[in-house]
């Protein structure tokens, strides 16, 4: 089972921290440097966004095309996409990837922020994230140095393997799923204690 990115901070109510996006950003790129590794096409036909950014109970991600037709994708599409300009090589379909991987992690980052507020990052963590979604193609940055970014955050900070964020934000989502379904359950069973309870309670007093 996953959960998607929106569906976390929906239930949270509230914005990334700065850790939990580093890690979506390490877990995010290593999925797509191994997508295009693979180099096919065919398995590269998603725009990243809240909706299609899954993260999965292992601690990865992934990436999605279903379920998503209901939203609007715009602001998560690379300006050459949405202008319908031809992408001549598997450097360009990185770069569109990355950019809208940045969007979706800079939505992340301000989820549920009063307009009023900043969003509060870390110079680094916003210099990767500006650089990523530069409108001019060219000056995108690659898959290769977000990964260099990631490893140089991990090795200068005390924060968790990347895996454990991931899954932190995956339990909130199946927690909440859980608890509902506990109370569901125990509401169904209140209400049969209750159609057994009334007929019974009708016999006896027929009965007095």
């Amino acid at each position: 089972m996953h959960v998607s990115l929106a569906e976390a901070l929906e239930v949270r109510g509230g914005p990334l921290q700065e850790e939990e996006i580093w890690a979506i950003l390490n877990q995010s790129a290593e999925s797509l440097q191994e997508l295009f590794r693979k180099a096919d096409p065919t398995a590269l036909g998603f725009i990243i966004s809240p909706w299609s950014l899954l993260l999965l109970p292992s601690g990865s991600v992934s990436f999605t095309d279903e379920n998503v037709s209901q939203q609007d994708l715009r602001a998560f599409t690379a300006p050459e996409v949405l202008q319908n300009h031809s992408l001549s090589s598997l450097s360009d379909v990185e770069k569109v990837h990355i950019y809208s991987l940045g969007m979706a992690l800079f939505w992340g980052a301000d989820h549920e922020v009063p307009q009023s507020q900043p969003i509060k990052l870390g110079d680094h963590l916003n210099s990767i994230l500006l650089g990523m979604c530069e409108d001019v193609i060219y000056a995108r940055v690659s898959v290769r140095t977000v990964l260099d970014a990631c490893s140089a955050h991990i090795r200068n900070s005390n924060c968790a393997p990347s895996f454990s964020y991931v899954k932190q934000l995956v339990r909130l989502v199946l927690g909440s799923l859980s608890g509902v379904s506990l109370r569901n359950n125990r509401d169904e069973q209140e209400e049969s204690k209750g159609i057994v309870f009334w007929p019974l309670l009708a016999f006896l007093v027929f009965c007095l």
